[in-house]
């Protein structure tokens, strides 16, 4: 199967691979994640689903300024997304990616909540600003 590549900004920069999970709403770290599960909480409509380790693919992202801190304490127990990927990424989102040092690209050439589906396989390059979508 050939690779689709999205082309897009990079925030962050690095490397990524990993299975997507994508999100039809906004995304934060303060209550849509629980750092001490990985998962997505009580109330979001993917409630119970695992990003850690995954690529978070969402519209863009929300919340207050501990959502850093929330997004460190994830990361120190593994449980954090390896990549973000979002239409138009939010202050607060971007830094919280920034503060766990993972790659954070936007604005890419095409819409990409409905360009990858969750479970799709994807590589990061947030050196060039790249993202492969090799499958499921």
């Amino acid at each position: 199967m050939s690779k689709k590549i999205l082309k897009g900004r990079v925030i962050n920069g690095g490397k990524a691979k990993g299975r997507a999970v994508v999100l039809k709403t906004p995304f934060s770290f303060i209550g849509d994640f629980d750092p001490a599960t990985g998962t997505l909480t009580k109330g979001h409509p993917m409630e119970g689903t695992s990003i850690a380790g995954k690529i978070l693919v969402c519209p863009t992202g929300k919340g207050g300024t501990v959502a850093p801190y929330i997004a460190y304490i994830a990361k120190a127990r593994k449980l954090a997304p390896i990549a973000i990927l979002c239409r138009s990424v939010d202050p607060i989102l971007a830094l919280s990616g920034l503060t766990v040092d993972i790659p954070i690209l936007d604005r890419f050439d095409v819409d990409i909540i409905s360009e990858i589906k969750t479970g799709d396989e994807l590589e990061v390059d947030g050196e060039q600003g790249t993202v492969a979508i090799c499958g499921k």
